[in-house]
């Protein structure tokens, strides 16, 4: 089967809506976001030349005859040296009224450039709280910012907004209240979508559901399975990514803490989120795979981080990030994120544990820390309803090994059809799963 026939548009299926009431209500980041943002690639090195060129490319029919736009990634964001440092009061880059300012050099007409997005369908998201020239301690009253903030994302015809933690406004839950009362966006019944990136991340707070401040994620009045004051879609778990394996498998650790198996965290409406996706930027196919299909088995939002214009990379990761079997398994709720099934007890001996992503600082405060070294192999699985799962069976040695896994160890009784996501080819009934996988190789199975 060609790599095109495989890449069939994506069917969404979702069950058990119930904890849906718990999450944030505004019409989108129901199942997985899906889409690319500029950092990974570009850092500050951006302008509205490069983000057009990568919205155009998103909605390109390629080879296949789809677009990543079909498939289902749906947004552009923009991170990141939009603005224009120590043009505002204070030497901020906000005007006396809270209005950002713009770096026009950069960015002459942010609005026609996402009028230019709705109109191939894309959607479009901005970035505030910024790091580059950052207004800490420069802005004392945050809340005039903050709606000239949401005011400009609305007049400007932005979808949704990363939040940062560099800046001085630091209540996820007013943000959301402000973006609320603009109207929405021009798409009937969306929201804005809400990325929180490290915003209120730290501070005390012990165990996952725990308060740390307004705006991150918890069960209100420590009851799990209540309410779950979450006012973002997405929220990140882990340090910031890079293309190195270690800081890959790392990122994924930080998930677990939210991976409660009767009340978990990570939900629709509210996402664990490991940070943009590497895809295409790893050292080889293998990786590539590997590192997708991990984002796939805990529902982690796929945003893509290459050069969307670079046609050789996308050719090369093509069927991996339009594999119709594994973005099922990510954008299918039956009830659970997905979940660490079985680790090595003995640790990764050839991860170069110096490459791996600083830890984001609430993790640390919910009890995990995985910096002290990564396992040498892993299995996830994710619940798909019914009798159905997926498992990931991870090698994260440089080397090969042999991982297994067990239908009983997934909660399966007896011989389950287990089918390669990866290869698209069934394995048959089996009992025990394994092979030998090559270094940094994963297997991607779903069993029935």
């Amino acid at each position: 089967m060609s790599p095109a026939s495989r890449s069939a548009t994506v069917t969404i299926a979702v069950t058990a809506l119930c904890t849906l009431a718990h999450a944030i209500d505004n019409g989108v980041g129901i199942t997985p976001p899906m889409g690319w943002r500029s950092w990974n690639c570009f850092h500050g090195n951006v302008n509205q030349q490069i983000i057009t060129g990568q919205i155009d490319a998103l909605a390109a029919k390629q080879a296949s005859g789809q677009s990543l736009l079909d498939i289902g990634y749906a947004r552009i964001g923009l991170d990141d040296n939009w603005q224009k440092c120590g043009a505002g009061i204070n030497n901020s880059f906000h005007d006396s009224n809270g209005h950002p300012i713009i770096d026009k050099s950069k960015f002459p007409d942010m609005r026609a450039m996402n009028d230019h997005a709705h109109a191939l369908g894309v959607r479009t998201g901005w970035y505030f709280n910024n790091c580059i020239c950052h207004e800490n301690g420069l802005i004392k009253n945050w809340l005039p910012q903050m709606k000239g903030d949401t005011s400009a994302i609305h007049d400007l015809g932005w979808d949704g907004v990363k939040i940062d933690g560099c800046g001085p406004s630091h209540n996820l839950q007013e943000w959301a209240d402000l973006l609320n009362a603009t109207g929405g966006t021009i798409w009937k019944d969306e929201g804005y979508m809400i990325e929180n990136c490290h915003d209120n991340t730290s501070g005390s707070g012990g165990q996952p559901g725990t308060p740390a401040h307004p705006g991150f994620p918890y069960w209100e009045n420590g009851i799990e399975g209540g309410t779950l004051h979450c006012p973002m879609n997405f929220w990140r778990v882990s340090g910031d990514i890079n293309s190195a394996w270690e800081s890959v498998m790392g990122n994924l650790q930080h998930t677990t803490p939210f991976q409660n198996a009767s009340h978990p965290i990570a939900q629709p409406g509210c996402w664990a989120y490991p940070d943009m996706l590497e895809v295409g930027r790893m050292k080889n196919y293998s990786e590539n795979a590997a590192h997708f299909y991990a984002w796939c088995i805990v529902s982690a939002p796929l945003v893509l981080g290459f050069d969307l214009t670079d046609n050789a990379t996308l050719a090369s990761v093509w069927d991996i990030i339009t594999n119709a079997e594994a973005l099922n398994v990510s954008q299918t709720w039956a009830g659970h994120p997905g979940r660490l099934v079985k680790s090595a007890t003995e640790q990764c001996t050839t991860c170069d544990m110096s490459k791996m992503s600083a830890p984001a600082p609430r993790t640390l405060t919910a009890g995990f820390d995985a910096t002290g070294g990564l396992p040498s192999w892993q299995v996830w699985a994710k619940h798909l309803g019914g009798n159905r799962q997926a498992a990931l069976l991870l090698n994260l040695e440089g080397a090969p090994q042999t991982v297994s896994i067990s239908t009983a160890d997934l909660g399966l009784q007896g011989a389950a059809t287990v089918r390669d996501i990866g290869a698209h080819k069934d394995l048959g009934s089996l009992t025990i799963i394994s092979k030998e996988l090559q270094g940094h190789e994963a297997l991607f199975v779903t069993l029935n």
